[in-house]
């Protein structure tokens, strides 16, 4: 009886463990390149901002906790852009029309990506949820991943990026 109930228990566990989605993007490893198009075609690619610190926040215009985050993350990126900060917003939509209107309404000065089929956010980065944000540093690993609405000029949040900036 034993021996039955602790092969069910392996069993068990062993089917919970697979059907976890492995992670594609972890703490202090590279950060997965790619090249994304931005709403107006032009191509945008993580390896491209290598030497700068970068924030790759993922969000869609049907997300009320990702829209609320923007204006926040608008304005460090004005404040911090001339000190090596790059955000690059990853829309996850699937069309770029309503991307293109919240641009324009939030006056958005950072670039922002489409990834419509989500082959960046699922398959390379292996996230789930939204918004998340993954920062990176100057080097191009992968320093942080904070899920969830942030408030992009709390003090907790701004020494996470200056020290992103300073490289700690």
């Amino acid at each position: 009886m034993f021996r039955l109930l602790r092969h069910v228990a392996i069993c068990l566990c062993t089917s919970i463990l697979l059907a976890q989605p492995a992670l594609a993007v972890k703490v202090n490893s590279p950060a997965p390149d790619f090249t994304l198009k931005d709403t107006n075609g032009r191509e945008v690619t993580l390896a491209g901002q290598r030497g700068k610190a970068v924030i790759l926040n993922f969000w869609s215009t049907t997300c009320a906790p990702c829209v609320a985050e923007i204006p926040g993350l608008n304005t460090l990126y004005r404040e911090l852009n001339g000190h090596g900060l790059v955000v690059i917003g990853i829309a996850l939509d699937g069309s770029a029309g309503p991307v293109r209107e919240l641009i324009a309404c939030l006056r958005l000065a950072y670039p922002i990506v489409l990834d419509s089929d989500k082959e960046v956010y699922f398959d390379s980065y292996g996230l789930f949820g939204q918004p998340i944000s993954v920062l990176v540093d100057r080097n191009g690993t992968v320093v942080e991943q904070i899920i969830g609405q942030v408030d992009w000029l709390s003090p907790k949040i701004r020494q996470k990026v200056q020290n992103l900036l300073k490289g700690r």
